[in-house]
């Protein structure tokens, strides 16, 4: 049920704890000035780097901005699979940077990301990226490779196709040998909720934590615990088990130069929110979509100012 990894050893830093929930349409406050998207797209510039933003894009659509994007110079950073409908959707984020030779997959069945997962680590990439996400009642996978170095001595390690249980079992090991949760990813399998994570030794030493399984109201609970205590959220994974929506998440103690996150948000409002704050300077680094009923789209993202 689960697989892909790459062992290492290390220490660890701030260990991971789960809860059990779903996540309300809100959002938190932190710094201002974000930028990124427009309903169905946005470009803008990240300290001199161009970016762009897509959601709502059926597999077609995806594939082809995809292929306009990267003959432009652009590479994939984020996406995010949900259903519209019992039809796959797309949500993304490319950079007009390319320092690293890289690749993407969408649409995959666990067994066709396992195959791509295992072609790509053999000709020396690993893994930046993986999102799960349920079209109907099967699981399928959008992933991004690159061949940057992993931080810290190098090593990392993957997991997907894992049980609430297997997931912390998972976290509880390596975070045990000095690895970091660098990557959460939430979804249902079967009617079931699955993960998939990707864990990195840190090169720092900032404090970090995560939480998944949380009900909306959990999660913002856990949003303003953490935020007052310092921390940032860095990574957010929406996801619909049962037709509740639960959230999965990462906060460290980096230094940010502003920042905000948002959760629970209907398409005009995602875009109303894109707008805003990337008028503000601000450029989303995350977006996570998610599906309520059989068309009700939701969206989580994190702006970053700069």
């Amino acid at each position: 049920m689960f697989s892909l990894s790459l062992p290492a050893l290390g220490q660890a830093l701030v260990l991971l704890c789960s809860l059990t929930s779903v996540l309300p349409a809100s959002a938190a406050p932190t710094n201002p000035d974000t930028n990124t998207e427009s309903s169905s797209s946005a470009i803008a510039a990240r300290a001199g780097v161009p970016w762009a933003a897509r959601h709502g894009l059926t597999s077609a659509q995806y594939q082809s901005v995809f292929n306009s994007f990267v003959s432009s110079g652009y590479r994939l950073t984020y996406v995010s699979g949900y259903s519209y409908n019992n039809d796959a959707r797309y949500a993304a984020i490319w950079e007009k940077s390319v320092p690293y030779a890289w690749t993407a997959r969408h649409g995959l069945t666990s067994a066709q990301y396992q195959q791509a997962f295992d072609s790509n680590v053999a000709q020396g990439y690993r893994p930046k990226h993986v999102d799960g996400y349920a079209v109907g009642n099967m699981a399928y996978f959008a992933a991004i490779w690159d061949k940057s170095p992993a931080p810290g001595n190098g090593a990392w390690v993957a997991r997907h196709g894992l049980t609430s249980a297997q997931y912390q079992a998972e976290v509880d090991k390596w975070v045990g040998q000095g690895f970091r949760i660098a990557h959460v990813s939430g979804y249902a399998d079967g009617g079931q909720a699955r993960y998939a994570a990707l864990f990195e030794r840190p090169s720092d030493n900032y404090a970090w934590v995560a939480r998944h399984g949380l009900t909306s109201a959990q999660y913002q609970q856990a949003f303003n615990t953490y935020t007052s205590q310092g921390y940032r959220p860095v990574k957010v994974s929406g996801y619909v088990v049962g037709g509740v929506d639960y959230y999965a998440a990462i906060w460290d103690k980096a230094p940010s130069p502003g920042w905000v996150a948002r959760h629970g948000l209907t398409s005009a409002q995602y875009q109303a929110e894109v707008d805003k704050w990337v008028g503000q300077g601000y450029r989303l680094t995350v977006v996570s979509a998610y599906t309520l009923g059989a068309n009700q789209d939701r969206y989580a993202a994190i702006f970053v100012k700069g």
